[in-house]
């Protein structure tokens, strides 16, 4: 697990400024393009994808289990990092980079953390089909909202 955290850590930290290194359409799609809470949990989602990804390759666990439970472990990891960044800047009044920083890793350390409980307690797994849909609905939504961004505060540039 700590392997896994390093590298979640260090690939969403230089997920942060792919974008504006190459100002690429398709990087775009992978990488914040402003400041908002949503496109920050690209920082943690496709960096997870792709360690999920190549952990599978290596592995060769059940796919609907692993897939299943790195879904669930994801969105725990991006819900904290929605949940602790709203509480402390609704708090306080603003953001601090530190404390953006900080949020992230823990995200990174709840998404890890979650993947092996959720394996531990988890016992009723959707058929692969579902979670294969679920995972592409969600890269979906990061692509789709990344170009056409709903009008709500998740989606608005925070400064």
């Amino acid at each position: 697990m700590v392997k896994e955290f390093f590298f979640l850590a260090a690939a969403g930290v230089l997920n942060h400024f792919l974008y504006e290194w190459t100002g690429s359409a398709v990087t775009a799609l992978f990488c914040p393009v402003n400041e908002s809470t949503w496109e920050h949990l690209k920082l943690l989602f496709f960096p997870f994808l792709f360690q999920m990804i190549w952990n599978y390759i290596r592995k060769k666990p059940k796919p609907a289990a692993y897939f299943y439970y790195s879904g669930i472990s994801v969105l725990c990891g991006m819900v904290s990092i929605i949940a602790l960044f709203y509480t402390y800047t609704g708090c306080i009044g603003k953001n601090f980079l530190i404390m953006d920083i900080l949020i992230f890793f823990a995200g990174v350390w709840v998404s890890l953390k979650s993947m092996h409980k959720t394996a531990e307690h988890l016992h009723i797994v959707p058929s692969i089909t579902v979670t294969y849909a679920g995972w592409l609905i969600l890269v979906l939504c990061f692509f789709v909202f990344t170009c056409y961004p709903p009008d709500i505060p998740l989606f608005f540039p925070y400064e």
